[in-house]
């Protein structure tokens, strides 16, 4: 039954679309595609994701015409030149931006001085030199132990004592409660004015 309707709706799109070419027991992406589209897909959903990926094309080809004038704009309104006219959501979007960029700025700036305090520090995910205790799996294995090794986890079994379950309680002076302080850092370091510019 199912194959008659495939059949069927077959004839129907090679009618509609003659380019599709269709070979016996083979059906091409494009024409289960074409299918699920035709069959599945609500119409007006369908065009308009074609109409949203035909605006985003146009909206690259703008992007690429106008760059050199953008360029300018950005120039003259961050040289307070901005022309008479400019209108108000231009205005409005490039005080976003500043604004956003700034605190981008800000946040890279602390996340590196912060860094910088902790570059002495090895962390051992850094050292790869640290004796693991493991089997090497990748070689031939020369008895089943070692097999049994590489496949199996060992556990260690001790013999339990009373010291583990006899709980010792030693009191000391309480010493003062510590509190985190808040780190004091200057963002506004000449340093940081120019950081990250590359030089022309």
């Amino acid at each position: 039954m199912i194959n008659v309707y495939i059949f069927n709706f077959t004839r129907l799109l090679v009618r509609r679309n003659p380019q599709i070419i269709l070979q016996p027991n083979c059906m091409s992406d494009a024409f289960v595609n074409q299918v699920t589209l035709d069959c599945l897909l609500n119409k007006e959903l369908y065009n308009s994701q074609i109409r949203e990926k035909q605006a985003k094309k146009i909206n690259k080809e703008d992007h690429r015409f106008y760059r050199k004038r953008t360029l300018n704009l950005f120039k003259e309104m961050i040289n307070k030149n901005s022309p008479e006219n400019l209108f108000p959501d231009v205005k409005y979007a490039y005080d976003n931006f500043v604004n956003s960029a700034v605190n981008y700025f800000k946040t890279i700036d602390n996340s590196d001085i912060i860094q910088a305090e902790y570059a002495g520090l090895d962390s051992p995910a850094d050292n790869p030199a640290a004796p693991l205790l493991s089997v090497d799996c990748s070689a031939n294995l020369a008895n089943s132990l070692d097999a049994d090794l590489c496949l199996m986890r060992s556990i260690k079994m001790e013999t339990s004592t009373l010291d583990k379950y006899v709980i010792r309680t030693k009191t000391k002076k309480k010493s003062g409660i510590i509190l985190p302080q808040q780190k004091d850092i200057n963002l506004l370091d000449p340093g940081l004015k120019t950081k990250g510019i590359k030089k022309e």
